[in-house]
């Protein structure tokens, strides 16, 4: 290499000697350096395995115990005492330097980022001196950066040592990248001071520590995700590459080919280098700067295939972190004047947008309310879309609950409630609660104060929340348990058909205008039914209701409860089913179908049965002196007298979560007024005594036991072959009974059928009136749940298949008063279609029997046998019935449960229900013999907006309840008898509840209720009488033919009129004439003396 003498200048050799390269010198250097160090490591452990080949080398097995083979090749105790010592120092050494190193300790944490920073600094020297030639001697005046340069190398060199010492395989410790680095920047450093020159050399490796940058981050608290990581990983990656690569292309092309005495060098700047880099990395290639050397060309090529192939393995996963983080990361900012709620748990395309579907629907006041979204997966094409349609009202966040920095970013401290959804198709119910209870502990444990309303699938989940110490439902806190409403909604359907419907649409937020669009829509013939006479218009018109909460305008103060029921019908068409008043502790008492002795006052909540929320509010707006007669219904608003003066302060007052009171349900009656007579039963049956116990009692059963609470009726403890039913003997005084069919087995998750059970024995029926429940099904699945049962009276168990028509007619079904098909609840494990299987073809079989059975023969002598008396029983009686009865069609009512909405469509044969129609328009729903999981979603949003709601639901649905019976349940065993009731009590709680009915026109207390008659007729004839009524069941009429079937009306017009045959959906009161009364006790005790 030939330079003139200007040139030389920049190097300060001097001329001619700044012609003469040591790059050589330098390269070698690290080389020998290198090969150095592996060949020390042969010759030491060569060395060692000699030393031991003089030693007698033992079995395995027979090493002795506390010695160890040194470096795996001899024992240390057949070396000598030296050695010995000489090899435990090494390891005492080896166990210091690891400590030092360890970025366990404060010194490893400082000694780790100090290395990371001057690493750093010593690549800023060099970024600088690539300005300067790449081989040069030292200026006259010194050279501060050099100085400064091998002040930091001396650091590695220290660094060095201790990593070589601490780690183990000395043989890959010179392979590591780290030590690559040291070896071509350390060793030239030390050549330069003996030669007094400087080479620019491969010091740009010391970019490469920019690898070790998320280490450092993570040791800083800086980065704690897995995103924000693995994204600095990749970019740390990608840069010490590029770096790296731009500095060895800088060196390359600036000195030339060695072969050709460095003639064809191309002085290029580091950034240009960079740039060109870039521009071969990004595929581009402009073609404005190429190498000139060989060894630049070379480079290139295997840039190409190295470094390109890192950057395009790593780019599209930054891209798709980098979108993700601008989307589901980052901090929600609340806005001011709003509230949001952090909703989390089982977040999926179904379950948020049912959750959306109720929460923000147009019947609702103006809901200024956020949502925000956490959940740990990646939001599907569906959920992505459904957030574009609610972005003004959705916010997706990607964590988890169980960060505390997570739900920092969803700001859930200043959130107003956190709502947590469950799987309820979960095959596993007991592990998908277990994750919701971990999730309540999660959230508490951030904020104790945080208002939580979760689902859970058993009902003896709940059990674990009361075991959270700041779980408190009487700040807001509350849980919704899928199976006990499901079942309890059954329940009740064994009462009064169609109450499921009519309760399922009321909680609900279905518009008028959604329902009528229905009827406006009906164009072909085959939808004559959707006509406004047709029996879709009439249950449409009642879907449109749904129960809102309103406090009560001043007006009302001091009238009785049946007053204001009366004047809010008529006036205000509205119907008033319950109120909320606060007792003299300080306690929010909601009292349904409230009797006359409760008197309004300032502040009473009313709960209505109404289209909307503004229709709600007449009750708060109405004015006697300004909405008097003449005034129309949609007049009733704001007046401007001196009366509706204080109505704002007023509402203020209106009950919200943070009002700390408690919730209690009751079902309150006056002492005065006039009972309902009691539903006309059939002739006595004789008793039949299974192993003490009693399947069908007498009706002047006068000493009736409860359990503790006197909520519920009770008997002694029996096992489940004490409750068996086996012989034909016992099986033929099986009429008028409940079926429950069952299709798990000993494998199968439980129900809880105890939340099925619990409704029908209330203590608030007569002794007499309990029906007698049946469960078919495998035994050894009712075993697992017989404990829970066992203490409640005329329940019993026969093992067989809800399939087999032989089983089925052996309970009798054609004598039953209900039969309940509840689901296998298979999850969603299988295809959706075959989710419900065996209740579809177990509601199908009863179906055929029904209609096959009316004329056959032995349903005639199972008809003769229930009718004759048993000392008329013998072959000539029986004849004589079978040739004198006549053959009616059987119709047995049921209610079948569906896992998957779309499977309604195969329950029913003659409807016309399509696969996409939503399942409240399906016929089976509307006439209450089809029952899904799916109605419950409601509940969530109804919760959340009203406290009380819920608290309604679960009185009207479960039959009563309190903490006491919550705790003894939840602890298992035996249902303790009421020994700690008084009889004064017990006779209040047996009064201060009422019960659902269904009673039909004509007879009874609506004898003189006929056909023609209109609808508020009826309801005010029955409030006088204390039955508070709700809607009506009646006969489904199609293409003026009979079904057989009946639908539900819920909450019609005043004008409505009556058809002969429809039945009545009512809420009565306690019957029992012998009331005032003593409660007799009986020898054991059952019933304490007054406490």
């Amino acid at each position: 290499m030939n330079l003139s003498e200007e040139l030389c200048e920049a190097t300060y050799c001097g001329y001619p000697d700044c012609n003469d390269r040591y790059w050589w010198m330098f390269l070698t250097s690290s080389l020998a350096t290198f090969f150095f160090g592996i060949g020390s490591v042969f010759i030491v452990r060569f060395i060692s395995r000699l030393l031991c080949l003089n030693h007698r080398r033992p079995h395995p097995g027979t090493v002795p115990e506390g010695s160890s083979w040194c470096g795996g090749i001899c024992p240390m105790n057949l070396l000598d005492k030296n050695a010995e010592s000489e090899m435990r120092s090494m390891e005492a050494a080896k166990d210091w330097a690891t400590r030092l190193m360890s970025a366990q300790s404060r010194f490893g944490r400082i000694l780790l980022i100090t290395y990371f920073c001057v690493s750093m600094g010593s690549y800023a020297i060099y970024v600088l001196d690539t300005s300067k030639p790449i081989e040069r001697c030292f200026p006259p005046d010194g050279d501060l950066l050099f100085f400064i340069d091998n002040i930091f190398n001396f650091f590695f060199l220290a660094v060095f040592i201790l990593r070589f010492i601490s780690w183990n395989d000395k043989f890959w410790f010179w392979f590591s990248v780290n030590t690559q680095v040291d070896i071509f920047t350390i060793p030239p450093t030390i050549v330069a001071l003996g030669v007094s020159r400087t080479w620019l050399g491969l010091r740009c490796l010391r970019i490469m520590i920019l690898m070790q940058l998320p280490e450092i981050l993570q040791l800083l608290r800086v980065l704690r995700t897995s995103n924000g990581i693995k994204l600095t990983s990749l970019l740390t990656i990608v840069a010490g590459a590029w770096l790296t690569s731009a500095g060895i292309y800088h060196l390359v092309e600036n000195s030339g080919d060695p072969w050709l005495h460095f003639q064809n060098s191309q002085p290029l700047t580091y950034g240009q280098c960079i740039y060109i880099t870039v521009v071969t990395m990004s595929t581009v290639g402009y073609g404005d700067l190429t190498p000139q050397t060989t060894c630049g060309t070379i480079f290139i090529i295997f840039f190409i295939l190295g470094v390109l192939a890192i950057f395009a393995s790593a780019l599209p996963e930054i891209v798709e972190i980098v979108g993700q983080g601008s989307k589901y990361s980052g901090v929600y900012e609340p806005v001011k004047g709003k509230k949001h709620i952090v909703v989390c748990g089982h977040i999926t395309y179904d379950s948020v947008s049912n959750f959306l579907k109720d929460f923000l629907h147009i019947d609702r006041d103006v809901v200024n309310v956020h949502i925000v979204l956490l959940d740990t997966t990646d939001p599907d094409l569906e959920l992505q879309a459904l957030f574009r349609r609610h972005f003004t009202k959705l916010r997706y966040f990607q964590g988890s609950v169980f960060n505390p920095a997570d739900l920092q970013r969803v700001k859930l401290n200043e959130s107003d409630a956190c709502l947590i959804l469950c799987n309820k198709y979960s095959p596993k119910p007991d592990t998908e609660d277990s994750g919701q209870i971990m999730r309540v502990i999660s959230i508490k444990n951030f904020n104790p104060e945080m208002r939580v309303i979760v689902q859970l699938i058993q009902d003896h989940s709940k059990t674990h929340l009361m075991n959270i110490p700041s779980w408190n439902q009487a700040y807001g806190d509350d849980v919704i348990c899928i199976a006990a409403l499901k079942l309890g909604f059954m329940a009740q359907t064994c009462l009064a058909p169609g109450f499921s419907t009519m309760m399922a649409n009321l909680f609900a937020m279905r518009s008028s205008s959604e329902t009528q669009s229905v009827v406006k829509n009906a164009s072909s013939p085959t939808e004559t039914y959707l006509s406004p006479e047709g029996w879709m218009s009439h249950y449409l018109h009642g879907c449109g209701n749904e129960i809102y909460t309103e406090s009560l305008s001043r007006a009302f103060d001091g009238m009785n409860a049946p007053e204001v029921v009366k004047e809010c019908f008529t006036k205000l068409k509205l119907l008033l089913i319950a109120v909320q008043q606060t007792n003299e502790f300080d306690e929010a008492e909601i009292i349904i179908n409230p009797g006359p002795l409760l008197l309004i006052t300032q502040g009473t909540v009313g709960f209505f049965l109404a289209p909307d929320a503004t229709e709600a509010k007449r009750a708060y707006y109405y004015c006697r002196a300004c909405h008097g007669e003449g005034v129309g219904v949609e007049k009733i608003w704001r007046c401007e007298c001196k009366e509706c003066a204080c109505l704002d302060n007023n509402h203020s007052k209106k009950y919200t979560h943070k009002d700390g009171h408690k919730l209690l349900a009751m079902t309150r009656l006056g002492d005065v007024h006039e009972p309902a007579p009691a539903r006309s039963t059939g002739g006595e049956l004789p008793e039949l005594k299974i192993k003490g116990v009693n399947l069908s009692e007498s009706s002047d059963h006068d000493q009736p036991a409860y359990d503790f609470t006197g909520l519920f009726h009770w008997s002694p403890a029996r096992t489940v072959e004490d409750a068996l039913i086996t012989s034909a003997q016992k099986r033929r005084y099986l009429v008028n009974h409940v079926i429950v069919c069952l299709f798990g087995d000993e494998l199968s998750p439980l129900i809880g059928i105890r939340n099925f059970v619990m409704p029908l024995r209330a203590s608030n029926f007569k002794y007499e009136d309990l029906k007698t429940i049946v469960f078919l099904g495998n035994i050894k699945y009712i075993e697992r749940e017989w404990d829970k049962i066992m203490n409640f009276p005329k329940v019993f168990v026969c093992s067989g298949s809800p399939l087999s028509r032989a089983d089925m007619r052996n309970v009798n079904v054609h004598q039953s008063a209900m039969c309940v098909i509840l689901s296998a609840n298979l999850g969603d494990s299988i295809e959706q279609g075959l989710q419900d299987k065996e209740t579809i073809l177990s509601s199908l079989n009863l179906k055929s029997i029904m209609a096959a059975g009316a004329h056959s023969r032995r349903s005639k002598i199972i008809a003769a046998y229930a009718a004759e008396s048993p000392t008329r029983l013998n072959g000539g009686s029986i004849k004589r019935s079978l040739f004198t009865q006549s053959s009616p069609k059987i119709t047995v009512p049921m209610i079948t449960e569906l896992v998957n909405d779309i499977n309604v469509q195969f329950l029913d044969d003659d409807d016309e229900d399509d696969p996409d129609t939503e399942l409240y328009l399906t016929q089976p729903f509307a006439c209450g013999t089809a029952f899904a999981v799916s109605v419950l979603d409601s509940l969530m949003s109804a919760t959340y907006f009203n406290a009380n709601s819920l608290t309604l639901i679960r009185t009207l649905i479960t039959g009563g309840t309190n903490a006491d019976l919550e705790e003894i349940l939840s602890e298992g065993g035996e249902l303790p008898p009421g020994v700690q009731i008084g009889r004064s009590r017990l006779k209040e709680l047996l009064r201060d509840r009422c019960t659902v009915d269904q009673l039909s026109i004509g007879t009874g207390v609506f004898q003189h209720c006929k056909d023609g008659h209109t609808y508020g007729s009826l309801f005010l004839h029955g409030l006088e009488s204390g039955i508070l009524c709700l809607g009506i069941y009646r006969n489904l009429i199609i293409s003026g033919k009979s079904s057989g079937k009946r639908y539900v009306i819920t909450n019609p017009s005043q004008e409505f009129e009556l058809m002969s045959g429809d039945r009545i959906f009512c809420l009565k009161h306690f019957e029992d004439l012998n009331m005032n009364n003593e409660i007799p006790v009986r020898e054991t005790d059952l019933i304490g003396s007054d406490l």
